[in-house]
């Protein structure tokens, strides 16, 4: 009886590391470019090739991936001023753009003034009047007053409207699903697991404590003549009313304990990872570029994780059906969604796979995906050696904790024997 048991653990653990293997693997087409360069790579870089401008720069305040490169943000204390820059992935010319309040003083030069300082541009100059100074556009290049501001800088390309479309109905059904799942734990309470609440305050408040160095991440919050730390404050008092609200959501809506076997967990991880690497999203890419990678993909996976089992017990409720009928409604539903849900795949997997399983083990199958979803995003996008080094990190936890759950099952189910003979 032992040696079946350990030929069947052997071949089980043999078949999930050929489905991870193949999640990882598999050739797939990512909808952005992978990223060779850390975003601090990208800003030595801009640091080397734009202009000095004749201005204090201020400390690097903020990154995002746009496109095939990076766009950098630096802002003085003062905040008067800023200079963005996007570095392409490629040995194409960076490009930039100074940006500065309009109260700061400065030069009103006449037109021809304007067109001397830019003699190739092909349009006439435009004037832009301001409270201190005249800025004007001649062609593609900028004067602040007698300064040069640069050109535009390229921006993520807007989708299609029928795509538009498609995301915001699979938006909106998320939401619905969400609405549903709250209504269903209120309605058709079950057993709550302290463990998944203890887990989820503990995320969001590893997150609270983790904002202020997560400003980088939102480099648009950061204007000409606005304080860096007022755009940080504003930037992190939203993010910690949102972490507050899903801690006391996890509170009044708790998940049920309780978790599937370790094979359909690693089932669910698998699914993720390729998830991730079809539809990679940029904002993780740039999470990757701060050092507190790892452990804000912890947390961020257990609030996903219980976000999408919420969602997914709304699903369970309303495809309610005989379990060959159910299997064959959500597989419908999963792979029509997943034509139309762009980055939001990933969760609409979760979710599915969620009410697949049922309320018992749905959370724990949702946060399998969104931790096989976080290692397929930074193993896809992230190609520079300290993005890989998470990535293989993020697997290896999400191994021992898979391991860890089948001991605790199979321990289990070991007691429950005992306790029964």
């Amino acid at each position: 009886m032992a040696a079946a048991q350990r030929v069947s653990v052997l071949a089980g653990g043999a078949a999930i590391a050929l489905l991870g293997g193949a999640a990882l693997t598999v050739p797939v087409a990512p909808r952005l470019p992978a990223a060779p360069d850390s975003p601090l790579g990208a800003a030595a870089r801009g640091e080397r090739e734009v202009p000095s401008l004749g201005l204090t720069w201020g400390r690097l305040r903020g990154w995002e991936r746009t496109g095939a490169g990076w766009t950098l943000v630096w802002q003085p204390v003062h905040g008067a001023w800023l200079v963005r820059a996007w570095v392409p992935d490629g040995g194409d010319d960076v490009r930039w753009r100074l940006e500065a309040a309009p109260w700061l003083p400065g030069v009103r030069l006449g037109r021809e003034a304007a067109r001397a300082m830019a003699p190739a541009a092909p349009s006439p100059p435009i004037a832009r009047d301001r409270v201190g100074r005249r800025d004007w556009v001649v062609g593609g290049e900028r004067l602040l007053g007698a300064l040069d501001g640069g050109g535009a800088l390229p921006r993520a390309a807007p989708a299609a409207a029928p795509a538009a479309v498609g995301l915001a109905a699979i938006q909106a059904v998320l939401g619905g699903m969400l609405l549903a799942g709250a209504a269903a734990r209120r309605l058709v309470p079950g057993v709550a697991s302290r463990a998944w609440r203890r887990a989820v305050a503990a995320a969001s408040l590893a997150l609270m404590a983790a904002v202020p160095l997560l400003g980088v991440l939102a480099p648009h919050v950061f204007q000409p003549g606005v304080r860096p730390w007022v755009a940080e404050l504003a930037f992190g008092t939203g993010i910690v009313m949102l972490l507050g609200a899903l801690a006391f959501g996890a509170q009044r809506f708790p998940a049920m304990g309780g978790a599937p076997a370790a094979g359909w967990l690693a089932a669910a991880g698998a699914a993720g990872i390729l998830a991730g690497r079809v539809e990679p999203v940029a904002e993780l890419a740039a999470l990757a570029g701060s050092p507190l990678c790892l452990p804000v993909c912890v947390a961020a996976a257990a609030l996903v994780g219980w976000l999408a089992g919420l969602a997914g017990d709304g699903l369970g409720q309303l495809v309610r059906a005989p379990a060959v009928l159910r299997v064959v409604v959500l597989g419908v539903i999963g792979v029509g969604a997943t034509l139309a849900a762009g980055p939001w795949l990933g969760f609409v997997v979760a979710v599915v796979a969620a009410a697949a399983v049922g309320r018992a083990g749905g959370t724990a199958m949702a946060v399998s995906v969104a931790w096989g979803w976080e290692v397929g995003v930074t193993r896809e996008l992230c190609r520079w050696e300290r993005g890989q080094l998470d990535a293989a990190v993020l697997l290896l936890l999400g191994c021992v904790a898979l391991g860890a759950a089948f001991v605790w099952r199979r321990r289990t189910a070991e007691l429950a024997a005992q306790g029964a003979a």
